[in-house]
């Protein structure tokens, strides 16, 4: 695998694995904020949990495989297995983001703009995280909870109010990595997928998400100040009534709000299930919230709700689920 380089650490130790790989695999899903990864070894030695797994990919031409921008996968073994018999090792391992679901805040509170606030108080944690403006006001005293459900629970109010999903992706350097919120479908690599690389393909629609009314709530010490419904009539008429409600800050207007969302919630969502191969080491990061095209007898954009992801014997086997984004 002259493309692809398994390594492990732990303190300054780092041992090459790659020769004792059999097989790696990876998954991702949208409204998680880590990735997860599984590596199959033959005869390694001097594995612990909690050391770092890193996985690199050919990403970067003229550069060593080894080279921090060729890395797409970092994080701490949480558990292995050692068949005492073959000597094979089953090793599972979370990106480092990780770490953000195993610590818990008392009571955080967040008072001021979403983006930047959320950035501030993750970077209480001593983690570098960084996060861009979301365009709305929080004012919100959260409960004793793991950092990982502020971020989303903030992720979460910036899709209602904008209808852009967000994650949290992990960017190396050549000296450690930092925590990046990306707005989903912001990747620079855009994979192109066509019919012959795929083994299996579905399509069809889902109401799961959809919505024919939308209210938009406002709280002013608890108490209800105000309240705006809107209403989808046609959708209400042909899939029945189903309502979203959603607390507003007390600097936005409801009417508005609840408009914005309904325009985006009312639509059925097109759906998409497709199996592709293929032998390109710059997908290796492929991950939901990645925009990828599927070309046909047209070109049409989907956004990866969730990736699961294997590599051997120099090929990439990928299970995605789509979403129709035009």
């Amino acid at each position: 695998m002259d493309n692809f380089a398994v390594l492990y650490g732990k303190e300054s130790k780092r041992i090459l694995l790659t020769d004792a790989v059999i097989d790696v695999s990876w998954s991702s899903a949208r409204d998680e904020i880590t990735r997860s990864m599984t590596v199959r070894l033959r005869n390694a030695v001097n594995i612990k949990v909690a050391g770092m797994l890193m996985c690199f990919s050919q990403q970067l031409a003229g550069v060593g495989v080894l080279h921090h921008k060729n890395q797409f996968f970092h994080g701490p073994i949480i558990k292995y297995e050692r068949n005492e018999f073959t000597d094979e090792w089953e090793l599972e391992a979370r990106e480092i983001s990780w770490y953000l679901a195993k610590n818990k805040g008392a009571r955080p509170y967040l008072k001021g703009e979403a983006g930047v606030e959320l950035q501030r108080y993750i970077q209480t944690t001593g983690i570098d995280f960084r996060c861009p403006v979301f365009g709305f006001n929080l004012d919100e005293r959260y409960g004793t909870m793991f950092h990982s459900e502020v971020i989303l629970d903030v992720l979460q109010k910036a899709y209602e109010r904008s209808g852009y999903r967000y994650h949290v992706g992990v960017i190396r350097t050549n000296t450690g990595f930092y925590l990046q919120v990306v707005r989903e479908g912001s990747n620079t690599r855009v994979p192109v997928f066509i019919p012959e690389q795929m083994e299996a393909s579905t399509a069809g629609y889902s109401i799961e998400d959809t919505y024919s009314v939308v209210t938009a709530q406002k709280y002013k010490d608890d108490k209800l100040a105000s309240s705006v419904t809107k209403t989808a009539e046609g959708v209400l008429q042909a899939m029945g009534r189903m309502e979203e409600i959603i607390e507003v800050e007390e600097d936005e207007d409801p009417a508005t709000i609840a408009t914005q969302r309904l325009k985006t919630l009312s639509q059925a969502k097109q759906i998409k299930k497709i199996t592709v191969k293929h032998e390109d080491h710059s997908l290796a990061g492929l991950r939901a919230g990645w925009m990828v095209l599927i070309k046909t007898d047209h070109t049409s954009k989907w956004i990866v709700e969730s990736a699961d992801s294997s590599f051997k014997n120099g090929i990439y086997t990928v299970k995605l689920e789509l979403e129709r984004r035009g």
